[in-house]
């Protein structure tokens, strides 16, 4: 039998150099104290990790709620065209159901997890629709009166915020199958509550106002719809006045989806970071979670809080496909199911506020949150390596000096580029072992355009395999990025920043960019690129005046600045080169303050 009561005994080392190692005595599981509280605590979860008896007795026990982490899904329940396969999922539900777990229904669309017999299809739009319908009403009405909620359409809108992305489903229905398989599934169960659910949107940015948009006329056009679910797959650091995640930009956006008559959940949070957990990486982690959580509960409107998994063990950021760190810890247990010092973090919240008594101290708690801005960066004096040099050496993942004014004609032959200083980026969060990809990049103006030249050594450029509206990044691109508000100290996109992704797939595209990138359309970039013997080469010019931005090349003028590179061997992204020292999570693309500097110089200072 599995006791939801139990007695933990753990020394806590909240922070390097603080003495806070008291044993804690939790009296009570997370599950009692989610239900105290009267929330949900969750997980995600596949059947075979029920194989694992510690795994199954630590799910029954600190969590009320379980998400099948992939089997209600289309390619697992019917990846034969009328099949159904639910031997799987059953048995997620009979175990949930024999320890009194609610279940998350978790997805029934998306455009990943496609089966094969959707993909590339050809059939009619009437045909597609009842596809549609057969394969929602089949999964749902198994399960009628027994999964009281359902992620019913996951990550709809493309990243930008830039309308719904090209999906199988929008491809062969149109903009309205996300409104019918909302019916469909309100059909199907009337008495289930409904959820749009998506990443990149839990703060208030470009991403969430579409979502809100949609979802906003949905409930106003009648549309079958109760809630939202925000996953956060965010990284350590993330969280915290005027960051990424800010609590009070979060609470908002839960706020006003409340309003219009939804449910708000966390439904997918892990916390990553590169490199090995330490001390500091394991307390900044714990206070992410913890303000996550305090948000959801300061907001009556959110209603669940569930995290991508149960142990480090099994996240499917361990996997080199999604994430390049097999030490990566971002979950509550540890690989041996050893609560971590986020579990006692979240434990601990719930306690206070279920009038417990607490399990960590205030200043543990206050180590555990507190702000740590990043210190000023001071540059060193402006040096030339070669006299020649039409403006100094950049400084390494920190600034780069762009000359101006510089004659460059967008041909793909880099003699224009004669005496502009390169820079070198091979490395970053995601590179295979033994990989010679590398990124050389230049940076210059004149009196019209700012231009960007990039320079990929790569042995197998892979364009052409993924959808440029939603998946650029999972192919061979180069991405720059540019902050032109003047505050560089922003941590969300707002008009005058761009990420600016542009795809090897160019090559064969010489009329028309091929682009991907939030705010990518405001820079109203012209591209170039041509194919080298060693990779691909990319030429840009961005106009200086555009109807979000101004800038004004002037001797060591600012800009925020920020380059990438994507790289891809087959199927997906598998190299992440980045430039800023700042960003070792891959966030410049929603947290502009991780970029470095572009600082203007005038030839003639030479």
């Amino acid at each position: 039998m599995i006791l939801k009561r139990f007695i933990l005994v753990m020394g806590i080392m909240l922070m390097a150099g603080t003495t806070v190692t008291t044993a804690q005595d939790a009296t009570r599981s997370m599950r009692d104290l989610a239900d105290l509280n009267r929330i949900h605590i969750g997980a995600a979860v596949y059947a075979s990790h029920l194989n694992d008896p510690v795994h199954a007795e630590t799910l029954a026990r600190e969590f009320n709620m379980l998400t099948p982490e992939n089997e209600a899904k289309a390619c697992e329940v019917q990846n034969q065209l009328g099949e159904f396969d639910f031997r799987k999922f059953d048995r997620l539900m009979a175990f949930a159901e024999q320890h009194a777990m609610t279940v998350r229904g978790h997805t029934l669309v998306w455009h990943q997890c496609v089966p094969s017999w959707l993909q590339n299809a050809k059939f009619s739009r009437d045909e597609a629709i009842k596809l549609l319908r057969d394969h929602i009403l089949t999964v749902v009405g198994r399960y009628k009166g027994r999964i009281p909620i359902w992620d019913v359409v996951n990550e709809a809108v493309a990243d930008g915020g830039s309308g719904l992305r090209e999906t199988p489903w929008k491809s062969l229905i149109g903009d309205d199958y996300v409104e019918l398989a909302f019916r469909f599934a309100h059909e199907a169960d009337p008495k289930a509550l409904l959820f749009y659910n998506d990443y990149g949107a839990e703060p208030l940015n470009a991403k969430s106002d579409a979502v809100y948009a949609l979802v906003k006329d949905l409930v106003k056009r009648g549309v079958p719809i109760h809630g939202v679910g925000l996953q956060m797959h965010i990284s350590v650091g993330d969280v915290g006045p005027g960051k990424a995640i800010d609590p009070k930009a979060l609470a908002e956006n839960m706020q006003r989806l409340g309003e219009l008559g939804l449910q708000v959940q966390i439904t997918e949070m892990d916390v990553k970071f590169a490199g090995k957990p330490t001390e500091d990486i394991l307390r900044r982690q714990a206070g992410d979670f913890r303000q996550v959580l305090e948000t959801c509960l300061n907001v009556k409107y959110c209603t669940a809080f569930i995290t991508w998994g149960v142990t480090d063990r099994f996240s499917w950021l361990r996997s080199p496909q999604f994430f390049s760190n097999p030490d990566v810890e971002p979950l509550l247990f540890d690989s041996d199911y050893k609560p971590k010092p986020a579990y006692f973090a979240v434990v601990d919240l719930l306690a206070r506020r279920a009038g417990e008594p607490p399990l960590l101290s205030d200043d543990q708690v206050a180590a555990m949150v507190q702000d740590r801005p990043a210190a000023a960066v001071t540059l060193p004096k402006p040096t030339k390596t070669d006299p020649a040099q039409l403006s100094p050496d950049s400084v390494p993942g920190l600034a780069y000096y762009a000359p101006f004014p510089v004659s460059i004609k967008l041909d793909g032959d880099l003699s224009d580029w004669k005496n502009v200083p390169r820079v070198t980026v091979d490395k970053g969060p995601m590179l295979p072992a033994n990989s010679d990809t590398k990124l050389t990049f230049a940076a210059a103006a004149d009196k019209t355009n700012l231009y960007f030249m990039a320079d990929v050594q790569d042995s197998k450029v892979v364009y052409g395999t993924h959808d440029p509206a939603s998946e650029w990044y999972k192919e061979d691109s180069v991405e720059f990025y540019i902050n032109a508000t003047g505050d560089l100290t922003l941590t969300s996109y707002k008009k005058g920043v761009a990420q600016i992704g542009i795809l090897a797939a160019n090559i064969t595209h010489p009329h028309k960019p091929i682009l991907g990138g939030a705010n990518s359309a405001d820079s109203k970039v012209s591209v170039v690129a041509v194919k080298t013997d060693s990779g691909y080469r990319i030429e840009a010019a961005v106009p200086l005046i555009t109807e979000v931005w101004k800038i004004e090349p002037r001797h060591l003028g600012l800009l925020g600045f920020q380059a990438h590179l994507n790289g891809s061997s087959g199927a997906d992204r598998d190299t992440k080169l980045i430039w800023s020292a700042a960003d070792t999570q891959d966030q410049s693309w929603q947290n502009p303050s991780l970029f470095g500097q572009l600082i203007f110089w005038d030839v003639a200072t030479r």
